[in-house]
């Protein structure tokens, strides 16, 4: 009975078992952090649980400083930290193996979210995920290890240098460093480090998979499929545009006594940051409004699609992109290189954008009302953060209220899994039917 009741469970609400994995893998981790060879001080457990949220959800923002963790303490929040920038994507993936023979609905849908051609690389692609993971996390671990040598003992520098290339890679904004990467900021190796992995995370595994099968796989002459292109534009277009702003922006402000190669690699850092990592080398407590303004955007766009990164994810930026162009135009379908979109995907799309600003609008309504103390941008730049899962803060998240705590730890979750959930809860296509209505005209201005 319970086998057949868990078995119509998975088929039909598969995305209510990823949100489950996410709250049990953070009330988890808030009984290991609870544990007292993980703590150095008293932490209420409503502050450990947030800690074990935003570790989850690979947010970066924290109630408590991490100072306050032990060594064990940070070795618990190494493998959530891992846990949440892959479980997601793997969890995704096994899904599509273990629903292969549980109908059609789940097929399509799987195959809608992963842009698998196949139900058969399913496996390959898990595997590369993995493989790509570790590969990566050490490679940029070996790499900056010196450069932590030079500062901590030789045990502590290998923990730190793998506890922030994971943190690198998995889109987090986690960081062990006392001043943050601020610390590093006028070490170019350490930057370029962080930021090819925060890419590599940011690109998402179906396009790596592509990439890699196309040049070490024997089929050079083979073309990128239309996805991976896109991937590609969208992704480098965004961080490319989100780098010139805030050099324009901050050029004789917070970049004003910064030699030029050192300007360079910081706005170019700050460009891929700013989408989901949320590692900072200026403190943006002192940036002007309008970087802050560009923060939002640039976080609320995100990652690409199947990333470690969050956000509504670029994919879905293209396509309302394409859904502007056409309405200016007068056209009737949507047109993005050379491709149609077909309208179920727009009317995803359009669904992802509104939901996602309707919930920061009423995140930044309940945080205005239980923070007080806070200033509307204040308030604003925390919704979208929380939401984005991005690390970057301009105010103190010790200071929220249990309530600001509470509403902030939702954000984080909804965003985390809010256009994946949106996507797996549409209707049963068994359920479907094929009617036609009258056609009409609705007034718009």
């Amino acid at each position: 009975m319970i086998a057949t009741h868990g078995k119509y469970f998975l088929k039909y609400y598969p995305q209510h078992m990823i949100l489950l994995s996410l709250l049990l893998s953070t009330a988890i981790g808030t009984f290991l952090l609870s544990l007292p060879i993980c703590r150095l001080a008293e932490i209420p457990l409503l502050d450990l649980f947030f800690t074990s949220a935003s570790l989850t959800t690979v947010t970066g923002l924290l109630t408590t400083p991490i100072e306050n963790f032990s060594n064990i303490g940070h070795l618990v929040m190494l493998c959530l930290m891992q846990l949440g920038g892959l479980g997601l994507m793997t969890l995704s993936l096994c899904f599509v193996y273990m629903f292969s023979n549980l109908g059609i609905y789940t097929q399509v849908i799987a195959s809608d979210i992963l842009s698998l051609k196949s139900f058969k690389d399913t496996k390959q692609t898990l595997l590369f995920i993995l493989k790509l993971t570790v590969i990566t996390e050490l490679l940029g671990a070996l790499i900056i290890f010196p450069t932590m040598y030079q500062t901590y003992a030789f045990k502590k520098s290998i923990f730190m240098a793998i506890f922030h290339s994971v943190a690198s890679f998995c889109n987090a904004g986690f960081c062990l460093f006392p001043d943050k990467m601020i610390e590093y900021h006028h070490n170019p190796l350490v930057v370029i480090v962080t930021m090819i992995l925060m890419i590599i995370g940011g690109l998402g595994f179906v396009s790596w998979h592509e990439i890699s099968s196309k040049f070490f796989n024997g089929a050079p002459r083979q073309p990128m499929s239309w996805h991976t292109k896109l991937v590609l534009r969208m992704y480098f277009m965004t961080a490319g545009i989100s780098s010139l702003l805030f050099w324009m922006l901050e050029r004789n402000h917070t970049l004003a006594d910064m030699p030029w190669i050192q300007k360079l690699y910081v706005v170019l850092f700050t460009g891929i940051a700013m989408k989901s990592t949320g590692f900072v080398l200026v403190s943006f407590a002192t940036v002007h409004l309008a970087t802050l303004v560009l923060a939002m955007l640039s976080m609320f766009i995100g990652s690409a699609p199947l990333s470690t990164g969050s956000g509504i994810k670029t994919s879905v930026f293209a396509i309302y992109l394409a859904v502007i162009k056409t309405a200016i135009q007068g056209k009737r379908h949507a047109m993005l290189y050379g491709r149609h979109i077909v309208d179920d995907q727009v009317y995803k799309a359009m669904a992802i954008i509104a939901l996602s600003l309707s919930w920061i609008t009423l995140i930044t309504f309940c945080l205005l009302i239980t923070e007080v103390n806070w200033n509307f941008i204040d308030v604003m730049f925390t919704a979208f953060a929380a939401f984005s899962n991005n690390g970057t803060m301009i105010k103190d998240c010790a200071e929220l209220s249990v309530l600001g705590k509470c509403f902030m730890m939702i954000s984080m979750f909804i965003g985390r899994i809010g256009a994946l959930a949106i996507i797996l809860s549409i209707k049963r296509i068994s359920e479907l039917r094929d009617i036609s209505y009258p056609k009409e005209h609705v007034i718009l201005g």
